[in-house]
């Protein structure tokens, strides 16, 4: 019978990702100050979406959350692209990502119990966010923030994991499932 980890691990390898690895949640490095990067609000969702600033909490919450949960498993892909700076061709990318991320936790849902996923980019559930309508989030059970919301310093999580950050000709996408060691 396989453990927990052992369950993630085929799950991610099953759904194609290009790298996961199962690590300590105390090995992420967060750096507050990556939150000025989303106040500057370079993807557009800044205020405008449930996940992301300032409505999915301070960088310090974010960050204490995360820390509630022992493990996590990163999640990597990687795609080739033609442009990188086209935001059309990476923001279908990122979508893909994200959805396999999803699969993810819905297939393994039943054995990982409570968790916390941090995301490629904002929530997409909803297009548009029901904030930008100022209306309820419909789900927020599926409310997901981003790494970057998280302030989580991802070239050196990449470092730590022996995986790829930087990718010539392709862009890496990751995610991270925080979830609770049994």
């Amino acid at each position: 019978m396989m453990n927990l980890e052992e369950i993630l691990l085929q799950a991610a390898s099953e759904l194609g990702f290009d790298n996961y690895q199962v690590i300590d949640t105390a090995a992420i490095q967060f750096e507050e100050r990556f939150r000025m990067y989303c106040e500057m609000n370079y993807c557009g969702n800044y205020d405008s979406n449930y996940s992301c600033p300032p409505a999915c909490g301070t960088a310090k919450e974010l960050e204490e959350k995360a820390k509630q949960f022992q493990r996590a498993l990163v999640l990597q892909t990687i795609t080739p692209v033609k442009n990188i700076m086209d935001d059309s061709e990476t923001k279908v990318i990122k979508r893909r990502h994200n959805q396999m991320t999803w699969s993810l936790i819905d297939r393994t849902s039943a054995q990982v119990g409570a968790c916390l996923p941090a995301m490629a980019g904002p929530c997409q559930i909803c297009s548009p966010c029901a904030k930008e309508q100022g209306k309820v989030c419909p789900f927020p059970e599926k409310k997901a923030s981003c790494l970057s919301a998280f302030c989580v310093k991802v070239d050196a999580l990449a470092e730590y994991c022996g995986i790829p950050y930087y990718c010539d000709g392709e862009v890496a996408f990751f995610s991270i499932l925080f979830f609770h060691k049994k």
